[in-house]
């Protein structure tokens, strides 16, 4: 009996070791890579309350710098860089009354405008689309519904996504290989014209690539082999073949609740959400109105 509990007690213990993180919360700076100093110090030269830490994201390692960045009014931020230096993200958090104009301007105007916002907005600065900032407000509806809505510098809503609740903006790394990058960009280039790339990531054997195209936040997605699959976009407003097909189907007495438009090489259709009090329906409708 004591050989056996000895025995589960040291399989525990081995798990418990196991299951331990490597990441440091706490990192001296003398263990912080030459070359991760050296690029830091580069880009945020007046900083405040600096520390560094090792977090460790879908298997790649990071070092991230938290500090008050004194020439950015003193605000949050945290940069994060790989082992050679590498820069691959810098996160601030700032008032809601300090992000752009036209961000506010957008979100006042949409349908989340009577949710309760967070006063703090997380700005995003990422590698591979350094151009291209991300203002990330928080917003929670009167049904306890947690989400993120991700905005452009501009005002265009990229998209709204379900708040996890973990606090933490890991998820929003880059994680394309340069190659990749290189590769998703020249396709975008051809077939979209003056597209603004937003985000690429790799998600369940595709390529997502999130662009701003004719002022329009669209999602394209292509195979690993750069084969496009569809291009989808949010629509408000439905053609009349469509809500007529609607009317005469089975899901008359159902109403929109959330719409898409999808472009795919099989032919194009709507995906549609309809709604019938606690009955749901998701349908596919092509554009002459039928049902596919």
């Amino acid at each position: 009996m004591k050989l056996k509990m000895y025995l589960a007690l040291l399989v525990m213990g081995m798990l418990s070791l196991q299951s331990c993180s490597d990441d440091d919360d706490d990192l001296p700076s003398s263990k912080v890579p030459e070359a991760v100093r050296t690029a830091f110090d580069s880009s945020f030269s007046n900083t405040a309350n600096l520390s560094w830490e090792t977090k460790t994201v879908s298997q790649e390692q990071y070092y991230k710098a938290e500090f008050n960045n004194k020439s950015d009014n003193g605000y949050k931020t945290e940069a994060w860089y790989k082992a050679d230096g590498s820069w691959h993200m810098t996160e601030t958090e700032m008032p809601y009354s300090a992000i752009p104009q036209a961000v506010r301007t957008s979100f006042e105007s949409s349908e989340y405008a009577t949710w309760q916002k967070d006063n703090e907005v997380e700005r995003i600065e990422r590698a591979g689309t350094e151009k291209e900032v991300i203002y990330i407000i928080e917003v929670e509806s009167a049904q306890d519904i947690d989400m993120d809505l991700h905005y452009s510098a501009d005002g265009i809503l990229i998209k709204a996504v379900n708040d996890d609740g973990n606090g933490n903006n890991e998820s929003l790394l880059p994680d394309a290989p340069s190659n990749m990058v290189t590769a998703v960009t020249e396709l975008i280039q051809k077939n979209y014209p003056n597209a603004r790339i937003i985000e690429i990531e790799q998600e369940k054997g595709m390529i997502e690539v999130d662009i701003i195209h004719e002022n329009q936040s669209k999602e394209v997605l292509l195979s690993t082999n750069y084969e496009w699959i569809s291009t989808s976009w949010d629509v408000y407003v439905l053609p009349v073949k469509v809500t007529d097909a609607i009317k005469a189907s089975q899901y008359s007495g159902y109403v929109v609740d959330d719409a898409e438009y999808f472009e795919t090489p099989a032919g194009n259709y709507y995906w549609i959400e309809l709604e019938q009090g606690e009955k749901e329906v998701k349908v596919k409708i092509n554009e002459d109105g039928q049902f596919i």
